[in-house]
């Protein structure tokens, strides 16, 4: 029972995981008014996670841990610092204990990945699938949950209550045998278009998305309102696949040209139409890394760590940038994204180069 529990904890372990990542999202303004703050003082809480899954993604391999023992202890990480960070009196140190939660959450892609084969077999392609969904799914239902259960308790509260359950979690996967150990790989030559592709996706991403409670707030919106419009990140899962359908059709260019007008389209449609707007350009920003990561696992597992590390790199740059554009009209921050879906249409083709040289 419990080996078919653990199976399963570890499909669902980034489902609990990126959903307390990015659940302080809808609650930035919030947690300002509450440290006495200026607005976007949250911004490098927002950023320190990020760094902090680059660089534990690559301390995580070298502890020899058994696999079971790295995950327990990063899941528990994550609840840890995420409770703590609740009741952070200041952005300095929540920005502190937000670093120790995405050093955390490093224990847990890689390993989770690894043990897909010998927990699976046959299926491991199919849970790998429902790996990734879980951790798309995770974050936004972790942004959707925080918002409403802070308008019945407040933004600590919430923050807490969604850590909790990564406590059952952590004893589901404890079990677990078998090390996970990181091999090195060497980045290919050329790769430098598709690293720079990958930072600017999730820095674009996550730009709009940290901007946007401080525009909604400011049109009346509550804090469950403000979760849920984050719900449109499931809208940026279908665009995943629309682009890979797509790239099978026509050639990974035509997806990535399509992806980009979605991109633009929503970049415009984010001042009259915000939802509409937001979904539109998250689906061109996760289509196009869809093209990018596969992009990247074909040149092989350097190139592809590379620029799992590359993406969230631009996320974490995101977190010091937005507070830059808040005292300004929302029409600087649309402009600036069209100049990144601009540069992203340029690095497009020297990105996908080997993908274009392959299918013709």
């Amino acid at each position: 029972m419990r080996a078919a529990l653990a199976r399963w904890a570890v499909v669902g372990a980034g489902f609990f995981i990126f959903g307390n990542l990015y659940a302080p999202q809808p609650l930035l303004p919030e947690l300002e008014r509450s440290w006495n703050a200026a607005a976007g003082a949250a911004g490098p809480g927002m950023s320190a996670p990020m760094l902090g899954l680059v660089l534990g993604s690559l301390l995580w391999p070298r502890t020899g841990l058994r696999s079971g023992a790295m995950l327990a202890l990063g899941v528990l990480g994550v609840a840890l610092f995420g409770v703590l960070g609740a009741w952070a009196g200041d952005p300095a140190l929540w920005a502190t204990l937000r670093l120790g939660q995405g050093l955390a959450a490093a224990a847990v892609p890689g390993v989770s990945f690894a043990l897909l084969p010998r927990l699976f077999g046959y299926r491991a392609a199919a849970a790998a699938g429902w790996l990734v969904a879980a951790n798309t799914v995770g974050g936004a239902l972790g942004r959707a949950g925080a918002g409403v259960m802070a308008e019945g308790l407040d933004p600590a509260g919430a923050l807490v209550g969604l850590a909790l359950p990564l406590v059952g979690l952590a004893w589901a996967v404890a079990p677990l045998e078998g090390r996970f150990t990181r091999t090195e790989a060497r980045v290919r030559a050329g790769a430098a278009p598709l690293l720079a592709l990958g930072a600017g996706l999730l820095f674009a991403n996550l730009f709009v998305a940290n901007l946007m409670p401080y525009r909604l707030e400011a049109a009346g919106y509550g804090l469950a309102a403000l979760g849920a419009f984050y719900l449109a990140y499931l809208g940026g899962t279908a665009g995943a696949l629309v682009a890979g359908a797509l790239a099978g059709r026509l050639g990974p260019l035509a997806a990535g040209a399509a992806a980009l007008a979605a991109g633009a389209l929503g970049t415009v449609l984010l001042a009259p139409w915000p939802l509409a707007g937001f979904a539109l350009l998250l689906a061109g920003l996760f289509g196009l890394h869809a093209l990018g990561g596969a992009e990247a696992g074909r040149r092989g597992a350097g190139t592809s760590g590379a620029y799992v590390s590359a993406y969230y790199l631009g996320g974490a740059l995101a977190g010091l940038v937005y507070p830059l554009f808040l005292p300004r009209p929302f029409g600087w921050a649309q402009g600036f994204v069209g100049g990144l879906l601009l540069v992203t249409a340029l690095l497009l083709a020297p990105a996908l180069a080997l993908a274009r040289g392959r299918d013709g």
